[in-house]
């Protein structure tokens, strides 16, 4: 079976271990910029993310609320770990360093 190709990237975000307000603001900033974001909410283990994670097929994960394990990186094998800090370099990679950017305010109209 071919593998499935996307056009876009896709972020998995999560709140770990406590809710995270930020989370849905960064969620809207990746998605103006092209990325397919899947919000999975607040997570209180390791094993919710990699099984979240194993479901959703993300490039990379987004992990908002407290710091991210340090071993989840090598247990996700090739799929990027970022936190709120590091996400404008993570969305620059992932999207192929586009002008508008998660350090620039959104300009889309709702």
């Amino acid at each position: 079976m071919d593998a499935v190709r996307r056009d876009r990237p896709r972020v998995l975000l999560v709140e770990f271990t406590r809710p995270d307000p930020a989370a849905v603001a960064l969620g809207r900033v990746l998605r103006d910029d092209g990325v397919e974001v899947v919000h999975a909410g607040p997570v209180d283990t390791v094993e919710q993310i990699l099984r979240t994670a194993e479901q959703e097929d993300p490039d990379a994960i987004g992990v908002l609320g407290a710091a991210p394990p340090e071993d989840l990186e090598d247990a996700l094998g090739d799929v990027r770990v970022f936190t709120a800090e590091t996400a404008g370099e993570v969305v620059k990679q992932l999207a192929g360093g586009r002008s508008h950017t998660a350090e620039a305010p959104s300009d889309r109209t709702r």
